[in-house]
């Protein structure tokens, strides 16, 4: 694999909880505590892929100020989106990471990339037993098969949004590992996302807990973690 990169999806235009992931948690908004635990604990390039609408303008600063990567495409056909970032990025591979995830698990991550590189797999991913706590998604997939994919598909408009969706319909289609966590399954219920005013504060709540460590590891949050 030669440039396996992490691909962080953002938006301001989220529907619950409107401009969430420039939303400050103490001095750093969402999306650059999720840029910073990724940046410092995995050796990876890392690419904000968010649209060319108007609304997303504001977020293309922040990351010009931050010196952040960034890809801009269609709002709604996050497909078309990715294919065109990894192209013009000349990305192998990718983990998808989304903006609403602040206790993102590096150590997951690790994982799966471990799994990733001995080049036995198309995808790897958590999400086909849905015992995971939401938040804690990990998925890492081949630049091919998104590009086989959308020269040879005509994609739902659900397919188009949620880019991983083709291929869990068609799991047999692709040679899929299926990740698996203790922990996770035993935690399944918990919501580490931000969807709402309350998702937030209780993210907040969290930081605090660990004396506002934006590193703090995801094992450490879900063992004391008590979903409010």
């Amino acid at each position: 694999m030669n440039k396996l990169v992490i691909i962080i999806y953002a938006r301001l235009s989220s529907k619950r909880l409107k401009g969430k992931v420039l939303k400050k948690i103490f001095n750093k908004c969402l999306l650059e505590i999720i840029y910073l635990r990724l940046k410092k604990k995995l050796n990876i390039p890392i690419i904000v892929n968010t649209s060319t609408n108007k609304s997303d303008d504001l977020l293309v600063k922040f990351c010009k100020k931050k010196n952040i990567k960034f890809f801009r495409g269609s709002l709604n056909n996050v497909f078309l989106r990715t294919i065109m970032c990894l192209k013009k990025n000349k990305i192998n591979g990718f983990i998808r990471v989304c903006a609403d995830r602040p206790f993102v698990d590096f150590r997951e991550i690790k994982k799966a990339i471990k799994i990733f590189k001995s080049k036995k797999f198309d995808i790897v991913t958590n999400q086909l037993h849905k015992k995971v706590p939401k938040g804690l998604s990990c998925e890492i997939a081949s630049s091919e098969i998104f590009y086989d994919v959308f020269n040879n598909n005509e994609l739902t408009k659900s397919e188009k949004e949620h880019i991983f969706e083709y291929f869990y319909k068609n799991i047999s289609d692709f040679k899929i590992y299926k990740l698996r966590n203790n922990l996770y399954e035993k935690n399944a219920k918990f919501n580490l996302s931000i969807d709402s005013s309350k998702d937030f504060q209780r993210a907040v709540n969290i930081f605090l807990k660990y004396k506002k460590n934006i590193y703090v590891s995801t094992l450490k949050v879900l063992k004391g973690f008590k979903n409010k």
